[in-house]
C-alpha cells in the first residue's frame, strides 16, 4: 500500500509528498550501485524517490478490485512506487570493456509508462506517431554495467529519438572514445508539468478502471512520466591531452531526422515521426568555445571537440480526454476532486514569445494544410455484428447454439475483433463531423487574422515607445495562448478526420466477408431448423433446379428414379450428421450467449 504523507483535504485519501510540487530527492553514494570493474561511476543522483506509479495510485484511491490490471499488464513489474529522474551524473574513463547489454523488465516497464500516458490522457489517437522506449539518462554502454538499469536512471523517451537520434550522436561518440579518455557525463531531464488530471469517465472508457465509484473522487491527478526536455553533457577532465579523443556521430537520415538547429517546442508534432522530438547538437573545444553542430558544414573535426551537448525536447499529451464535468458520477460534490497534486503547465516551456509564435504559426499551418489535403468521408450505416433475431434467441435455443458451432466453423473471431475495436474506436468520430467542419473554417479564419496581426506587431516593434512596446508584448503572448489552443483543435480534427478514413478503409476491407460468414452460418441453421434470418444477410442466390425431371410423356426416366434414391439416401445421412452437429452445438455452447463466444467469454 501506498505511505501517505501529505496533509489530507475534505477526508479524501492523499498520496505522499514527492507528488506535490517539492524538491527531488538527492541521492546519498549508498543509495545507488556502482561496481569498480565498470568504466564508469555515477557520482551523483536526483530524482522523485518512490513515486506512486499510474497503477498504485489507482488502486490506492479506488481499490484493487475496481481497478483492471490487464491494463497495466507491461508496468505491473514496476510495482505501485518507481522513481521519477531528475538528473544523473557519471564520471567515465575509457576502457577496453565490451559488455553486450542485458534485457531488463524494468527498462521496457518505464518506456510503457509514457505509452500508458499518453493513452490515459489523449486517448487512442489514429494520427498520433509518438512511442517510448525506456531511454537511459547515462547509457549502460557508457558505463558499461548493468548498474544503469535502476528506475532512477530511466525515462520515457521518443522511440526514434532513443533508437537513432541519441544513439547515433552523443552516446556514439561516447561509446567510441579513444582508450583512457576521461570525461564527465551529466545528464538532465525536465518536465513541463509535475502532474496530470484525470476522471472516472476517461478512466472506464480505456479499461483502467472497471466502473464509475460515486463514493470516490471524480477527479484525481497522476504524476506526470514523460519529461519535456533531455539535456546531456560530457565534458573531458583534461582539455590538453591529445590522445583523449571523442568519436564522430553516425552519419545518415535516421540519426538527423530529428535535428533541429533552433530546438523550439513550437517546431514538435506528434502526428509526423521526424517532429515527434528534434535535437540539437553543440560541440566545444579546449578553450571552452561552443559552436553548434551544422550538418551542412564540412568543418566538423571530432579531434578537437572536448566537449558535448545534447538537447532534445519531446511531444507531450494534449489531454484530448479529459472531461469538463462528471458524467456519471452522483457523489457529493465537495468530494469530486482529489487534491494529490498541483496541475500547472509551463515548468519546462520557453518564453521568448518572439521565437515561439512563428514555431507555432509554422506548425498550424501544416496541420491546417494536412487536414485539407486529408479530406473526409460521409457517415455510413452503423455495422450490425450480431444478427437482430438471433441476438434475441434464448441461450437455451438450439438454433443459437448451431449459430455459434458455424461461427467457430467459420474462423469469424479475428474479423469480429477488428470491427468491434474499429466501431468502438472511431464511428463516434462521425457524430462531431459537422460540428468540427465549421470550427475548421472558424480556425483556418483565426489563423490568418494572427499571423498578419503578429507580422505588423513585428515589423513596427523598433519604433514603439516603452509602454508600447508593453502593450505589444501582452498582445503576442494573448496570440501565443490561442495558437497553443489552436493546435489542440486542429490536431484533434485531423485525428478525427484520419479516424473516420481508417473506419471506411477497415469497414470496405472487411465488413463483406463478415457478413459472408454470418450468411453461411445463418444458411445452415436454416437447413436445419427452418429458421428465416430475414433479409438482412440474404445474398439473393439463385434456388438449383431439381434433378427430378420428367420426360415429354410425363412419366420419370430411370435416371430420374435412381437420382431419387441417391437423394433418399443422401438425405437420410445428412439428418444423421446434421442431428450429431445439433448434440455436438448444444454440448459446446448450450449456455453461452453469441457475444460472449465472439468475445472469447
Amino acid at each position: 500500500m501506498i505511505q501517505l504523507h501529505q496533509k489530507q483535504r475534505n477526508n479524501q485519501p492523499v498520496i505522499q509528498g514527492k507528488f506535490k510540487d517539492i524538491e527531488p530527492t538527492d541521492y546519498t553514494k549508498d543509495e545507488y550501485a556502482n561496481n569498480p570493474n565498470n568504466e564508469g561511476q555515477f557520482t551523483a543522483v536526483r530524482a522523485d524517490k518512490g513515486l506512486p506509479t499510474f497503477l498504485g495510485v489507482l488502486k490506492d484511491t479506488y481499490g484493487e478490485d475496481n481497478v483492471n490490471k490487464n491494463f497495466f499488464s507491461k508496468t505491473e513489474v514496476l510495482g505501485d512506487t518507481c522513481d521519477r529522474p531528475h538528473s544523473v551524473t557519471a564520471i567515465v574513463k575509457k576502457g577496453t570493456s565490451r559488455k553486450d547489454r542485458k534485457g531488463d523488465s524494468v527498462v521496457s516497464a518505464i518506456g510503457n509508462l509514457g505509452t500508458e500516458e499518453r493513452l490515459i490522457r489523449d486517448g487512442k489517437n489514429a494520427a498520433a506517431k509518438t512511442a517510448y522506449d525506456g531511454g537511459h539518462l547515462v547509457g549502460y554502454q557508457i558505463v558499461r554495467g548493468i548498474e544503469a538499469n535502476q528506475a532512477w536512471n530511466i525515462a520515457p523517451q521518443d522511440v526514434k529519438n532513443n533508437e537513432h537520434s541519441y544513439n547515433n550522436t552523443i552516446e556514439k561518440m561516447l561509446r567510441g572514445a579513444a582508450r583512457y579518455t576521461e570525461y564527465t557525463y551529466s545528464v538532465e531531464v525536465k518536465y513541463d508539468q509535475w502532474n496530470f488530471r484525470v476522471d472516472q469517465e476517461q478512466l472506464v472508457k480505456l479499461g483502467a478502471l472497471k466502473q464509475v465509484d460515486s463514493t470516490k473522487p471524480w477527479e484525481i491527478q497522476l504524476p506526470v512520466r514523460i519529461p519535456f526536455k533531455w539535456d546531456a553533457k560530457a565534458e573531458m577532465s583534461k582539455k590538453d591531452e591529445e590522445n583523449w579523443k571523442f568519436a564522430s556521430p553516425t552519419e545518415g537520415e535516421s540519426s538527423f531526422e530529428q535535428f533541429s538547429q533552433t530546438m523550439d517546442e513550437g517546431n514538435l508534432d506528434f502526428t509526423r515521426k521526424s517532429h515527434t522530438a528534434r535535437f540539437n547538437l553543440a560541440f566545444s573545444d579546449k578553450d571552452g568555445n561552443e559552436e553548434l553542430y551544422d550538418i551542412d558544414s564540412n568543418n566538423f573535426e571530432a579531434t578537437k571537440v572536448k566537449g558535448i551537448r545534447y538537447s532534445m525536447h519531446q511531444s507531450l499529451p494534449t489531454d484530448f480526454l479529459k472531461n469538463q464535468k462528471p458524467v456519471e458520477w452522483k457523489g457529493d460534490e465537495a468530494n469530486a476532486v482529489a487534491h494529490f497534486g498541483e496541475v500547472k503547465k509551463g515548468q519546462a516551456s520557453s518564453t521568448n514569445v518572439l521565437e515561439i509564435i512563428p514555431a507555432k504559426l509554422k506548425r498550424n499551418k501544416i496541420l491546417i494544410d494536412e487536414i485539407e489535403e486529408i479530406g473526409d468521408v460521409e457517415k455510413p450505416e452503423k455495422m450490425r455484428l450480431i444478427p437482430e433475431g438471433i441476438s434475441l434467441l434464448d441461450e437455451r435455443d438450439e438454433k443459437k447454439c448451431l449459430f455459434i458451432y458455424q461461427l467457430n466453423k467459420n474462423k469469424i473471431r479475428n474479423e469480429y475483433e477488428i470491427l468491434k475495436e474499429i466501431e468502438a474506436d472511431y464511428y463516434p468520430f462521425f457524430d462531431v463531423q459537422q460540428e468540427e467542419e465549421e470550427s475548421f473554417e472558424k480556425e483556418k479564419e483565426d489563423f490568418d487574422t494572427i499571423a498578419s496581426e503578429f507580422a505588423m506587431l513585428v515589423e513596427e516593434l523598433d519604433n514603439k515607445k516603452e509602454d508600447e512596446i508593453e502593450s505589444a508584448q501582452q498582445k503576442m503572448a494573448q496570440y501565443n495562448k490561442i495558437l497553443e489552443a489552436q493546435t489542440l483543435t486542429l490536431t484533434w480534427i485531423k485525428n478525427h478526420r484520419i479516424g473516420r478514413d481508417l473506419y471506411k478503409d477497415t469497414v470496405n476491407e472487411l465488413y463483406p466477408l463478415y457478413k459472408e460468414k454470418i450468411f453461411r452460418s445463418l444458411q445452415v441453421v436454416h437447413s436445419i431448423t427452418g429458421y428465416d434470418f430475414g433479409m438482412e444477410y440474404y445474398h439473393n442466390d439463385k434456388k438449383t433446379d431439381s434433378k427430378n425431371k420428367t420426360n415429354r410423356n410425363g412419366k420419370r426416366t430411370l435416371e430420374a428414379r435412381e437420382d431419387k434414391r441417391k437423394k433418399r439416401k443422401a438425405d437420410k445421412e445428412q439428418q444423421e450428421e446434421m442431428k450429431k452437429m445439433t448434440e455436438e452445438a448444444r454440448g459446446k455452447y448450450l449456455r453461452k450467449s453469441v457475444e460472449d463466444y465472439l468475445n472469447k467469454k
